[in-house]
């Protein structure tokens, strides 16, 4: 069953009143998959920013299940463990700042050096947009992603469709990019995405005849991160049924341009990402949280020739995390802007 969170996104912003230390980032390895990336600088000095995703976890959790088995004259019965961590505190008017603050020097990035900003009104008008809806910021908010809540710049507006389980699976095919550009006059398209996460699930190769769940505490700025919560189903059904499912995110700077009459592809287009996460320090402490349970098991013999054993075996451990919230969104907009400054920087002095 999939865990409502309204009640715990009303309670996840409290402001704490405390002072801000210096912070302190991992080893950023920035990436890129430029398709005639050297292109994308050419052309009109217009740019429309598609999408600016900022998405936040505050809340995992992971479940391991051993099914029953039964073998000669040996029955065990099923063993199931289930770890969650969450945050329990988080500053959302210092995170809000932030996430404005980013949306804010992206947008002069891009004005000094003297590009226009095309306006909501105006990308509206394209047929790209027809039947999508539109929300403006500021705002936080609970997604349809278990555990991952969203925040929305101020003076920031996009368009949105509902997602579901098939269009995120083939969001790979999508060519909005470069319609969209089209449409513009072959405007610069920009799409960013980041992804920050504080859970990261580990493994454990001697687990023995037993549940277990091992999490790790790592607040950071994720590459790629999947969103699944217990129920996370498999084959053609799972695809569309989204109590069941498993959602891939990706930190990204994405740049499109054009659009090639032929097959449709961008005439040039710059994938801005990472080779790993971007370690975000000063703000949580690392720590792991661990769930395990063993499998009973019983052996009929000549003196006992019928066995049975009840129930299953279960483990439940759940962590609530009380992060500084200041140093939170600092680390935030430290590591956005990191990886935002890299890769507009590599457009720009092309």
């Amino acid at each position: 069953m999939k865990t409502n969170f309204k009640f715990l996104v009303l309670s996840v912003f409290l402001v704490l009143g405390t002072s801000l230390e210096a912070q302190q980032l991992g080893e950023f390895k920035p990436k890129d998959e430029g398709y005639k990336s050297n292109k994308v600088s050419e052309g009109s000095k217009k740019i429309y920013i598609s999408s600016f995703t900022i998405n936040f976890e505050i809340y995992k959790e992971a479940v391991d299940e051993r099914k029953a088995t039964g073998f000669g004259r040996t029955i065990t019965n099923a063993a199931k463990a289930k770890a969650a961590v969450g945050l329990a505190t988080l500053n959302g008017d210092a995170i809000q700042s932030k996430a404005d603050q980013l949306y804010a020097e992206f947008l002069a990035d891009f004005k000094n050096k003297g590009y226009e900003i095309i306006s909501i009104e105006e990308a509206e008008k394209t047929e790209v947009f027809k039947g999508w809806e539109k929300a403006t910021g500021p705002k936080l908010f609970e997604t349809d992603m278990t555990g991952i809540i969203a925040v929305v710049p101020t003076n920031y507006s996009y368009f949105y469709k509902e997602r579901n389980a098939f269009s995120s699976k083939m969001a790979g095919f999508d060519k909005t990019p470069q319609n969209l550009s089209k449409e513009l006059g072959d405007a610069l398209i920009a799409d960013v995405s980041l992804v920050f996460v504080f859970s990261e699930l580990g493994t454990d190769w001697n687990i023995g005849d037993q549940a277990k769940v091992k999490l790790f505490v790592n607040y950071r700025l994720a590459d790629a991160y999947a969103v699944s919560d217990e129920n996370t189903g498999k084959g053609i059904t799972a695809m569309f049924d989204k109590s069941r499912q498993s959602v891939g995110l990706t930190s990204y700077v994405n740049f499109t341009r054009g659009k090639l009459k032929i097959g449709g592809s961008p005439e040039a287009q710059y994938l801005g990402g990472m080779k790993s996460d971007l370690e975000i320090d000063g703000a949580l402490e690392k720590e792991k949280v661990l769930a395990y349970s063993s499998r009973t098991r019983a052996t009929a013999t000549l003196m006992n020739p019928v066995v049975s054993i009840r129930g299953n075996n279960y483990s439940e451990t759940t962590k609530w995390l009380e992060p500084d919230g200041t140093k939170y969104a600092e680390g935030m907009y430290l590591a956005g802007k990191k990886l935002l400054s890299h890769h507009v920087n590599e457009i720009l002095n092309q």
